[in-house]
């Protein structure tokens, strides 16, 4: 266990709460302190959904442990008289497990008429994604019983949960899909599962779980235990999901062809028929990807770091669909990287590729690469706002905004029209940030007179007005050459400009420098568009860093301009 200001991955709590809160008629037991029921918080605080956690906290305080007194068995039987759970697990904190008391004897000796179930989701050991796969694993090896498959086709999926990304989005997309083919949904697990639920998974003819996050080993059991055959591709983009939808349906036709009466073979149908309206294509990303709009982008490069399962789907809807290079790519996932690793050879070489839990290293990533695109998590956005970088979250760790009442799914038809919607929209219309800079408020604010007066034209040492903003950013997105600098002398105010080259043998000594801005030299750097702006700064502050320049103004912003054309 790690201590962090932020973090990828939630507790072991977290995790645990994923699945409790997710499933119908069960509850959660934390025996932890009293400031361990921040978990309640972070679901009532993200979840929009109307009932409150199903999870408790059975308080130990510092009056207890002298005393000798353990409250779970009271907290147990108040929970059954309260909320009539047929299932309760109880989980240890990362405080109380040192205690190493036996929660088994205590759970087992409250006398209650529902399930206990102690669940040993060690914080030392794991983290969110761990603990929730464990717990759901565990609950379906516990519960899932053999019986016959339902007599016409039907599946099982495994995977969407409470806090999970857009996953009652996506759970919707795919439940439009399987209507059009005719296939039945025998169980949904976690969201909305009932332990009765989980019990009738062996009934079905296929399992999907299209998360690597959760769900995945439950699959595996079920696959290996029952023989249901498994489905773990996640349908993200246009042609992966026609690729999904081939392999659904050739399992389906094969496990259907083993029963005593097999039904008719399942058939594709019109892939109008995947269309809201029945009648138009069921996405517009194949033509939307030709437009003018798009095209201006396929030269535009993107980063893309998150959990596995979009990373890896994104990443490649980038580059397939809509021609984006890719720059960069990685997981926080370091369980997954070789996963992900292999899924992304030919689209990020292994020198691009990064796998790590800290976010100062994904941060100083991006800082180098200055993408014109970042697809990552919240963390990223913090990022992308330090460097002025276009950001689109596309994994969790997510923000408010991300759990949206609207439908908004990433799999499927529909999913691949809202990351492409998602790509146009985070590029192109913070348009009216660029034209308020170049052209200011319209009287919409009011000015300060100071910030007014620094805002105001810079004359080149010309005397003429500064140069158009266009013909500044030619130059100061240009990738460095590397040559040597050329020397520069001091203007009196902090500031250099190019002199010459130093007298002949000598060589200039250039002080090491943090180069800070001006009100001047950031009103014209503001003039430069929004989505170069971040790769323009960072020239221009290597610019005066390597001529020993240790403030920015306009003058310094022209002559670095001049200075990289060169």
């Amino acid at each position: 266990m790690r201590l962090a200001y932020w973090m990828y991955e939630g507790t072991a709590h977290h995790g645990v709460g994923r699945v409790m809160n997710s499933m119908r008629n069960t509850h959660a037991v934390f025996h932890a302190p009293q400031g361990d029921g921040y978990v309640n918080t972070i679901f009532t605080m993200l979840e929009r959904t109307p009932g409150f956690p199903a999870m408790t906290t059975s308080v130990v305080s510092g009056t207890d442990l002298a005393r000798g007194t353990l409250r779970l068995p009271e907290t147990l039987r108040q929970v059954e008289a309260t909320r009539h759970p047929d299932l309760i697990v109880v989980v240890a904190s990362c405080s109380t497990i040192l205690l190493q008391e036996n929660l088994e004897i205590a759970a087992h000796q409250s006398g209650l008429a529902c399930e206990v179930m102690v669940y040993d989701a060690n914080p030392y050991r794991m983290q969110e994604t761990a603990a929730a796969e464990g717990l759901f694993t565990a609950l379906v090896k516990k519960y899932a019983t053999p019986q016959p498959l339902t007599s016409l086709p039907s599946v099982n999926i495994l995977g969407p949960s409470s806090l999970g990304f857009h996953a009652r989005h996506d759970l919707i997309s795919l439940r439009r899909i399987l209507k059009t083919l005719g296939v039945a949904v025998n169980v949904v697990a976690p969201w909305g599962a009932s332990v009765d639920d989980l019990r009738r998974l062996p009934a079905a003819w296929l399992t999907i779980a299209p998360y690597r996050e959760l769900g995945r080993l439950a699959a595996e059991h079920l696959e290996a235990q029952f023989g249901t055959a498994a489905l773990y591709d996640a349908p993200i983009g246009v042609q992966p999901t026609l690729r999904w939808l081939d392999a659904l349906l050739e399992t389906l036709n094969t496990v259907g062809s083993r029963l005593a009466v097999p039904p008719s073979p399942l058939k594709l149908p019109p892939l109008t028929e995947f269309s809201l309206d029945g009648m138009s294509a069921p996405s517009n990303v194949p033509w939307f990807a030709r437009t003018a709009d798009m095209e201006s982008f396929t030269g535009k490069k993107a980063f893309v770091f998150g959990d596995a399962t979009h990373t890896v789907g994104v990443t490649k809807f980038l580059a397939d669909e809509l021609g984006m290079p890719i720059a960069g790519a990685g997981t926080y996932l370091v369980k997954e990287a070789d996963w992900v690793r292999s899924q992304l050879q030919g689209y990020v070489s292994d020198a691009d590729f990064l796998a790590t839990d800290e976010f100062q290293q994904v941060a100083d990533r991006i800082g180098q690469l200055r993408p014109e695109l970042v697809c990552g998590t919240q963390m990223e956005r913090h990022t992308g706002r330090r460097y002025d970088l276009n950001v689109m979250v596309i994994s969790s760790p997510t923000h408010i905004e991300n759990h949206l009442l609207a439908y908004r799914p990433f799999l499927g038809f529909d999913g691949a029209d809202v990351i492409a919607d998602e790509v146009s929209t985070t590029c192109t219309l913070g348009m009216e940030k660029h034209l308020i800079d170049m052209f200011g408020d319209a009287g919409l604010e009011l000015v300060e007179p100071a910030a007014a007066e620094s805002a105001e034209p810079v004359l080149a040492s010309n005397g003429n007005a500064a140069v158009a903003p266009v013909a500044v950013v030619a130059e100061l997105v240009k990738p460095t050459n590397g040559h040597a600098p050329e020397e520069q002398s001091s203007n009196g105010n902090g500031s250099a400009l190019p002199t010459g080259a130093a007298p002949s043998g000598q060589t200039a000594a250039v002080p090491a420098v943090n180069p800070v801005w001006t009100a001047d030299g950031e009103a014209m750097l503001k003039k430069i568009p929004f989505f170069v702006r971040g790769r323009a700064r960072g020239n221009i502050e290597k610019y005066a860093r390597e001529h020993g320049i240790a403030t920015i103004t306009a003058e310094v912003l022209l002559a670095a301009k001049e200075h990289l054309g060169a």
